[in-house]
């Protein structure tokens, strides 16, 4: 999981740049020893740092982050996917369970039946243990973590969906 939380923590900022819309971003983390500390960026590109004895705000180019720069243990988002949100919740909880969470928001270009089907296959070639859950999937990864995929249609030739990846 820790690999997992530190790829998607550094996805973004290879994704800069661009016009339009960009990705809401945060990271969270929890020390036992220090506190809380958070990272957050807007769709516009502000960015927020807030830790035990800093504080500051900054601009940034916006962030974009797509299917083609998002992986997911080898799976990507469905083809041209745009990713609106990509939160990171870590615990460092010193004991190496990896308890983190990492939450993403997307939207598809193609019919719900279609990106369920699509991630379905990408899923278990790649090792995933998964089942249905409702219109979505659920399971675990190769690396054993657990997954929740939560889709909905968006008119006939979309597809929002919701990727949680952790406990």
């Amino acid at each position: 999981m820790h690999r997992a939380l530190l790829l998607l923590t550094l996805l973004p900022l290879a994704a800069c740049g661009g016009s339009g819309t960009g990705t809401s971003f945060s990271i969270n983390a929890t020390s036992d020893e220090d506190g809380n500390s958070t990272i957050t960026t807007d769709s516009n590109g502000q960015m927020a740092i807030k830790a035990p004895g800093f504080e500051g705000a900054i601009k940034l180019p916006k962030f974009h982050v797509n299917a083609e720069n998002f992986d997911f243990n080898g799976v990507k988002l469905y083809p041209n996917s745009q990713v609106s949100e990509l939160n990171v919740d870590a615990d460092d909880n010193k004991t190496g369970e990896g308890r983190g969470k990492v939450r993403v928001a997307f939207e598809s270009p193609a019919a719900l039946a279609k990106v369920q089907g699509w991630f379905r296959e990408k899923m278990t070639a790649r090792g995933f243990k998964i089942e249905a859950d409702g219109d979505g999937l659920k399971g675990t990864t190769n690396d054993g973590d657990p997954f929740r995929l939560v889709l909905g249609a968006d008119g006939d030739q979309k597809t929002k969906g919701k990727l949680e990846i952790g406990s």
